[in-house]
């Protein structure tokens, strides 16, 4: 009776400990980060203007880093990123490898299942890219043309429907452009804004052709369990569009406002 009593109140501790768990796990990860007294934060580093390499100090710079050190700020804490492989990214954050990822990744709903996403801090389109002299307008013009995609993007998912491409696979854009450049592709598909920061930033030969081939909502993915992080993170969202910081960032970036498309 005294072992079945002990069972029992043993069994009783363990569910009680579980709730208090459950209750609490919403909160664990943002007391943590406050805690520990940063925010750290993954992208690829490969993906100007939004992240990348300053050749001058190698530090990462762009559009997400300052995003997401603003979020950091707001939280009152510091902002650590970390570069790593886009493919497999998500598992590293629901394996605890990083808090989040500021690295433009688009709301999708096979990564919903996975991670909630704050609201979009901007909206971007799938763009397909040629040579200045080409004659291809479109996607539709391709005959078993090489198109490159950076592997495990939506861009890539997109691509993998059509039966006119070859898809030939990129661990970063960088890579992508420079075989277009040099004439290794027919054509690749990137962001727009990508696409185009980077044929005028460094002087590439390379022209959108054609209009996008979707829109995107591009957010800041949680943890399913980590609701005071999610609405942390909206609430400094939605504070730098109300306060102009999210225009100065924009305009420094693009060269415009992007507040009113997503407000």
């Amino acid at each position: 009776m005294l072992i079945k009593k002990k069972i029992l109140v043993l069994g009783l501790i363990l569910i009680f400990a579980i709730g208090v768990v459950a209750c609490s796990s919403d909160q664990d990860s943002l007391e943590a980060i406050k805690e520990k007294g940063e925010l750290s934060f993954a992208m690829t580093g490969q993906y100007p203007p939004f992240n990348f390499v300053d050749e001058d100090d190698g530090s990462i710079i762009g559009f997400d880093i300052d995003i997401a050190t603003e979020i950091a700020n707001r939280l009152g804490v510091e902002a650590k990123p970390i570069t790593t492989d886009w493919d497999g990214i998500v598992a590293g954050l629901e394996g605890g490898s990083f808090d989040t990822i500021v690295g433009s990744m688009a709301v999708t709903e096979d990564r919903l299942e996975r991670v909630n996403f704050t609201n979009p801090y901007y909206f971007d389109g799938a763009q397909l890219f040629v040579k200045g002299d080409s004659d291809i307008e479109s996607i539709e013009d391709f005959e078993n043309g090489d198109i490159g995609v950076v592997v495990g993007t939506t861009f890539e998912a997109a691509l993998m429907e059509l039966d006119n491409v070859n898809i030939k696979n990129y661990q970063s854009d960088v890579d992508n452009m420079r075989d277009l450049e040099m004439g290794r592709l027919d054509g690749l598909v990137t962001a727009r804004f990508v696409g185009m920061y980077s044929a005028m930033e460094n002087d590439l030969d390379i022209v959108p052709a054609g209009e996008p081939l979707y829109r995107e909502e591009i957010a800041i993915p949680v943890r399913k369990n980590d609701e005071a992080l999610l609405e942390a993170m909206n609430n400094a969202l939605a504070d730098m569009i109300e306060d102009g910081t999210y225009a100065q960032l924009s305009e420094k970036w693009f060269g415009i406002d992007m507040t009113d498309d997503i407000k």
